[in-house]
């Protein structure tokens, strides 16, 4: 009989049990390493997180930031886990049938975080509200701070910020690289959102204990959803890829972060503008 109890858990055993011991255990140290990268590289220690912390803005600049920051990232991350859901097809004629299932599996629990599910109280059934998902939320805010919702379907992000946005959409039809890129970010934001949404109650008259700036603020337990969110990503990741990519893995991986680096002097500038 199968055990339906401990979806996530479950998705994750089922995804490891789709690849080889040996190939599985050489994907988990390259994965490290994939943190590693991660943790040493300047964005994880970049000066924006201490600058939200100490600085104060006005309402205009901190709209603006808002915009830039929903063309880059908040408009297309869903957008970016369906495809991967659907792209997850790619791994059936190399692992069959029980790696695109266990793969969908896991990615739909992430969706559902994403478009406004939430477990239960008892833990094991889902409760919900479209108005709760996350990109929802993120055009809440705009409203809130004066802006209009559809500010963000015609905006014209700045040149980083399209350049952020492209590390997702030119890799749509890349499975491996869209899993690793969706990993990746899950494992840096929350790096600043705890730091971004006291600034914006700092700055504002929004009441940031609730709405978009909670959700992927650490708690009083210092977790927050994104810890799931990440490891689901490296898990996939593990199953997505194979050691003839490691090495082009690891500069795409470089070239992000970069990118995302450059992103987050952009933010700085506007701020400081």
């Amino acid at each position: 009989m199968l055990d339906y109890n401990d979806p996530r858990g479950n998705g994750r055993k089922s995804i490891e049990e789709t690849v080889s011991p040996e190939v599985w255990k050489k994907n988990v140290a390259f994965t490290e390493k994939l943190k590693s990268i991660l943790a040493k590289h300047p964005l994880s220690t970049h000066p924006l997180k201490e600058f939200f912390e100490k600085e104060t803005l006005n309402e205009t600049v901190s709209l603006k930031l808002h915009l830039e920051f929903g063309v880059g990232f908040a408009q297309i991350f869903t957008d970016a886990v369906l495809e991967a859901m659907a792209k997850a097809r790619q791994l059936e004629t190399t692992l069959g049938p029980k790696a695109k299932v266990t793969a969908r599996f896991l990615w739909a629990i992430n969706l559902m975080d994403e478009i406004g599910y939430v477990p239960g109280e008892n833990g094991d059934q889902y409760r919900g509200n479209p108005w709760g998902a996350h990109y929802f939320q993120y055009v809440d805010m705009l409203d809130k701070m004066g802006g209009n919702i559809m500010d963000i379907v015609g905006y014209e992000g700045s040149a980083e910020t399209m350049a952020s946005r492209k590390t997702f959409t030119e890799n749509y039809e890349n499975y491996p690289s869209l899993a690793t890129v969706l990993a990746l970010s899950e494992s840096i934001f929350d790096k600043f959102a705890g730091a971004w949404a006291d600034n914006v109650g700092r700055s504002t008259n929004i009441d940031t204990s609730t709405g978009y700036h909670t959700i992927h603020v650490e708690d009083e337990h210092g977790e927050s959803i994104d810890d799931d969110h990440s490891e689901d990503g490296w898990t996939l990741v593990r199953q997505a890829i194979t050691p003839e990519m490691y090495d082009e893995m690891e500069e795409k991986v470089k070239t992000w972060l970069d990118t995302w680096y450059k992103f987050a002097d952009r933010i700085m500038d506007i701020a400081m503008s």
